[in-house]
């Protein structure tokens, strides 16, 4: 039986101070961002923050249109001297796309890896005391989640992941029996069942000419996001968002243009990433919930959506009911609306695990 707990969006009082009261100064606090090239040709990036020896370690996937990017952690996490690591995915800025005969899934394992031993030369993944937080956003919930559940054969690593946190969450299609349900029409028809149905990938490929002019540049892509999310969000959303600017130091449209910036960056080499989408989706995540092993069901599971985030709640109900230990954040507010209480999230999740 799931043990669930469900949390309402804290209020401001609850939040924690902004990012810059810890280490603000401190050189290894600015974030990194490395290549590393495999036997195979392959290269990986990755962006990376904190103490090169600290065994408290985050892991951040983005979602699409995105690369890593492991500046300006939150507090919580400087707090305790964490180390943040944020791959590109596969096919996004500069990592490269899936080799031949591979899935995303084992790719994503297999890279996730390669960087962890790169960064910790030497260290012995099983004897060591390391501490490991998973996290993703939207899209990025389907690596997260891979990660997660990698059995430790494939991954050692993952011995040691204390706890794994899902923004805006993804289900695995193949286990999800109400997924297509799920979706809201335009990502149902992208993502969804259409995707198995039309061949030759004609639906992304169609997606990518629509979108392709849109972010040709940082000022294009700007308007495509503040049409497609942050025009859209209502006054109480708006207020959170101005309140999280204030508390964080950022001045307004900052987060809008990082965001745009992030976009064009993450299709300037290619397109292999968006257009492998659904069916890195629909692959088999390597591992079914309800069969991981008593290890794995011991650890946390962070669930923060928004209830007008409609296709992302409502996958989110399935994770709820199948993942055994559950924390259930929900928010009103759309696809955006988990960041604007990340501090808090990351306080509870770090402090919920004695970190």
């Amino acid at each position: 039986m799931a043990s669930t707990t469900v949390i309402e969006h804290p209020s401001p009082e609850s939040t924690v101070a902004p990012n810059e009261a810890v280490n603000a100064d401190d050189p290894q606090w600015t974030a990194q961002e490395d290549t590393l090239t495999l036997s195979g040709g392959r290269t990986i990036s990755y962006s990376h923050v904190g103490p090169h020896d600290s065994e408290i370690v985050i892991l951040w996937y983005h979602g699409l249109f995105s690369v890593g990017d492991a500046s300006n952690p939150s507090q919580p996490i400087r707090s305790r001297n964490a180390r943040y690591i944020a791959p590109t995915l596969p096919g996004w800025g500069d990592t490269s796309p899936l080799a031949p005969g591979t899935t995303f899934p084992e790719t994503v394992v297999a890279d996730t890896r390669a960087i962890l031993e790169h960064l910790y030369p030497g260290h012995d993944p099983i004897s060591s005391s390391m501490r490991i937080y998973v996290a993703g956003g939207s899209f990025g919930t389907c690596p997260a989640q891979v990660i997660f559940g990698a059995p430790y054969d494939k991954f050692p690593f993952g011995k040691h992941i204390v706890a794994v946190m899902l923004l805006a969450p993804m289900s695995p299609p193949l286990e999800d029996p109400n997924y297509n349900k799920s979706l809201k029409w335009p990502d149902w028809f992208s993502v969804g069942a259409p995707s198995r149905i039309v061949p030759f990938n004609l639906i992304l490929r169609s997606a990518k000419m629509a979108i392709q002019s849109k972010v040709k540049d940082a000022a294009a892509a700007e308007r495509f996001l503040r049409g497609l999310y942050f025009d859209n969000m209502d006054d109480e959303e708006k207020a959170r968002f101005a309140e999280w600017r204030e508390r964080r130091g950022t001045a307004e449209g900052d987060f809008e243009r990082r965001m745009a910036q992030g976009m064009v960056r993450s299709v300037s080499n290619g397109w292999a990433g968006f257009l492998g989408t659904a069916d890195a989706l629909h692959s088999d995540w390597g591992f079914r919930i309800g069969d991981l092993d008593e290890d794995h069901q011991r650890k946390q599971v962070v669930i923060a959506v928004g209830r007008g985030d409609t296709s992302m709640f409502n996958m989110s109900r399935f994770l709820v009911n199948t993942y055994k230990r559950t924390t259930v954040v929900e928010y009103e507010g759309g696809h955006l609306s988990a960041a604007w209480s990340m501090d808090k999230i990351w306080e509870d999740t770090l402090a919920g695990s004695g970190a």
